[in-house]
């Protein structure tokens, strides 16, 4: 009887391998039938992170643009950079004024009712002088699409984010309103389709009734931003030249709701500024070039074939990457975030993200 039932197993783990080879084979075979009568490239690689073994690659070293799979890259290059919380501001004080410098820190005002950054500038009784210091970078990436200005997807990047860099824009009892509210009187009425100014922050409604729940980013300048705050904090906050003060950190929120929203709502935002978090950590810079270089070469560089990544979010049509190179990234994530802590980041199929 043992020894029937040890041959029945043996044969049925025969077949299911014969049936695995077969369906791989199948596949192979449709992969290059169907790339006969198309004009684009398919790739797959299936990888068995249980037992470490390669199941299947078609076109794995071919190059292919990623979208937002790039922001799996710069989840784990943040994850490997940051530490648990997010720097959210450099703060000195001298007498009777509290002196701020940004962080790129993407929660302020975002969504993230965690972040201590509001309560701390509130509770503060100093006047509040603001450090006029920007990005290494243009507010927008390499190879964005600059005529997608006005979509909630592609906000600019800046040294101190407010609001998310974005205005809601909706209609309450037959009237247009937008938060904040600082930009009430910067809304037009036009039938042209438009949505804001290219350079500037004048936005666009055909008229109240058509309004619903619109998002568009707003253009960014420290100014700007001195004036938001002293709308928000109720006290004036005064822009003012850089200086080599030695500055405090102050952390504002546990980073890990801030990956569950990088990953669970792709939001480009935050893979951004994260970017240049991990530039001013690596270099004291803010420049997500930077950001990346230090990844390629700190975390990644053993990966298969060397990416072309240009961004943060994955806007970017210039960014290239290989099946292959993604799961190599994959098993890194894998070996190196405890399982929990890392499904928990990532989106669930039917439940979150």
């Amino acid at each position: 009887m043992k020894n029937n039932l040890i041959k029945y197993f043996l044969l049925l783990t025969i077949v299911l391998w014969f049936s695995a080879c077969s369906v791989t084979k199948n596949m192979q075979k449709e992969f290059a039938k169907s790339s006969l009568n198309e004009n684009y490239y398919k790739g797959l690689v299936v990888f068995d992170p249980q037992i470490n073994k390669e199941i299947i690659n078609i076109n794995g070293n071919k190059y292919f643009t990623p979208a937002s799979n790039t922001k799996l890259f710069t989840f784990y290059t943040a994850y490997k950079t940051l530490k648990d919380s997010v720097l959210g501001l450099e703060y000195g004080i001298i007498k009777d004024s509290l002196i701020i410098k940004g962080t790129a820190d993407p929660t302020f005002l975002y969504g993230f009712e965690e972040s201590k950054t509001l309560n701390f500038l509130k509770s503060s009784s100093e006047q509040i002088y603001f450090i006029d210091e920007n990005i290494n970078d243009p507010v927008y990436g390499p190879g964005w699409s600059w005529e997608d200005y006005a979509y909630y997807y592609m906000p600019e990047k800046s040294i101190f984010p407010i609001y998310g860099n974005i205005v809601h824009i909706s209609n309450k009892n037959t009237e247009v309103e937008i938060n904040p509210s600082f930009f009430k009187n910067h809304i037009a009425y036009t039938k042209k389709g438009l949505r804001r100014e290219l350079n500037s922050n004048t936005f666009y409604v055909n008229d109240a009734k058509s309004v619903n729940n619109r998002i568009v980013p707003f253009k960014t300048s420290n100014q700007l931003t001195a004036d938001l705050l002293s709308e928000k904090l109720g006290k004036k906050v005064t822009l003012i030249p850089p200086s080599k003060l030695e500055l405090n950190q102050f952390y504002s929120i546990a980073i890990d709701t801030v990956y569950k929203q990088l990953l669970q709502d792709s939001d480009n935002f935050i893979a951004e500024q994260l970017m240049l978090q991990v530039s001013y950590q690596a270099d004291s810079t803010y420049g997500v070039k930077n950001a990346i270089q230090f990844s390629l070469e700190n975390y990644l560089q053993d990966i298969p074939q060397t990416p072309k990544w240009v961004d943060g979010s994955g806007l970017s049509r210039y960014n290239l990457f290989t099946p292959e190179s993604i799961i190599f990234l994959l098993k890194k994530m894998y070996q190196d975030i405890p399982k929990d802590k890392l499904f928990s980041y990532l989106p669930t199929g039917g439940i979150s993200g």
